[in-house]
């Protein structure tokens, strides 16, 4: 992983986060994650995303935080947040927030963190 900050947009967080009512789970749990992220001191288990996932989800390069943060294995962490490392003007590499959602939701009609991510960056969903 190259060393880099990681950021959270406003327009970003406002459509992935606040889309969500106050004091809803979803929402609770990213804000947490986010605190415990900005104020460091927290080893963070960075996973790659699928390349090309059998959604149609295209995110190679993307890597993927499983939240809670401190979850005991995937099964134990619902959401996630979606990040594409992106240089910017100044020749600064960082994690750019995508975005956050249910990794596996159990309403088929629910986008997953996936494909809310592939939106983002490639205008469609898959």
């Amino acid at each position: 992983m190259p060393p880099a900050s990681i950021e959270f947009g406003g327009r970003e967080w406002v459509q992935e986060v606040e889309r969500f009512e106050p004091g809803a789970i979803a929402r609770t749990r990213a804000e947490s994650a986010r605190r415990a992220i900005e104020t460091g001191g927290r080893k963070l288990t960075w996973r790659p995303c699928e390349a090309e996932h059998e959604s149609g989800a295209h995110l190679p390069g993307c890597r993927k935080l499983y939240v809670p943060l401190d979850a005991e294995g995937a099964s134990a962490a619902p959401y996630g947040f979606v990040f594409q490392l992106v240089r910017t003007s100044d020749n600064t590499l960082i994690w750019n927030f995508v975005a956050f959602g249910e990794r596996h939701p159990d309403n088929p009609n629910n986008r997953t963190v996936y494909e809310r991510a592939h939106k983002r960056l490639h205008g469609r969903y898959p």
